[in-house]
């Protein structure tokens, strides 16, 4: 390496510690949000927190209003918290809460990004990856939770370097690591992993954000990682509406042992799950 390319390649590592010493920009995590992470992270009970949910009308509303949307289908119109906890347990209720919370804390900023795409993804591989943790010895709520934040490093690029997420939208599509990596010094998956670590989540998500891109090998075993990463390609598989099945796919799910005809229906369902959330707001 020469002279010049070793100083370009300082300033360009220079750049890139500048850029991520801005995370310190992001909004905290609100109060109610933090308590439905703390189950996340020690599956403590969730009566206080259904209490918490109760001194939030506006929460509270927008829970009542998917709780009662068509995908439920409940036989008549659901009230209250305390029925809707009753129905469909603290855990689904949890689930609900999260996605709120979590799509409020980052604001709608750039027109050119497709805000409700980005979070349908995200709300149906949180639901893929809770079914997908019911199967294994994953449990179900940290899974969620990781499906859900899996690509926030995507909207922390759009909400702190709107110049560059400028460039990289007007990229061709799907944008790889690589292309993120040329315009931005870093990528996606990293910026990701170092927001759930400066958010203080939990080491497992942080490592489940950072690993969602990454195939595992032949003797991997399984992991929130492999979950998501899982999830991850399986709700892409449906949004492309491609009936030919990845070999990476068939790989994954050998690995977890589960079948390729569970784990579609488990991906139609999740982006129904995501459509409905994503339908009242």
């Amino acid at each position: 390496m020469t002279n010049s390319e070793c100083d370009d390649k300082k300033v360009s590592d220079n750049d890139t510690k500048d850029k991520l010493a801005r995370l310190v920009d992001l909004p905290s995590l609100p109060a109610l949000l933090m308590d439905a992470l703390q189950h996340t992270a020690d599956n403590q009970s969730l009566s206080h927190l259904a209490d918490k949910i109760g001194q939030d009308p506006p929460m509270v509303v927008r829970i009542l209003r998917i709780i009662n949307s068509p995908f439920y289908g409940m036989p008549r119109e659901i009230g209250s918290l305390r029925e809707a906890v009753v129905l469909l347990g603290l855990n689904r209720v949890r689930d609900i809460l999260l996605s709120a919370c979590v799509m409020n804390i980052l604001p709608a900023q750039n027109k050119d990004f497709d805000y409700p795409l980005f979070w349908r993804h995200c709300l149906a591989v949180a639901d893929c990856a809770r079914q997908l943790g019911m199967h294994t010895r994953i449990g179900p709520d940290i899974a969620f939770t990781a499906g859900l934040l899996h690509d926030i490093g995507r909207l922390v690029i759009v909400l702190l370097f709107p110049n560059d997420a400028g460039r990289l939208i007007k990229e061709p599509q799907p944008i790889c690591l690589d292309t993120e990596r040329r315009i931005m010094g870093f990528d996606h998956v990293e910026i990701g992993s170092k927001v759930a670590q400066y958010w203080n989540l939990p080491l497992a998500i942080q490592e489940a954000i950072e690993q969602h891109e990454t195939p595992p090998t032949q003797a991997a075993s399984t992991s929130l990682g492999l979950l998501i990463y899982t999830a991850n390609l399986l709700v892409k598989q449906t949004e492309q509406n491609n009936d030919d099945i990845s070999a990476s796919i068939i790989h994954v799910l050998e690995l977890l042992g589960i079948p390729l005809e569970q784990a579609t229906l488990w991906a139609d369902t999740s982006r129904q799950f995501a459509d409905q959330i994503i339908a009242t707001l």
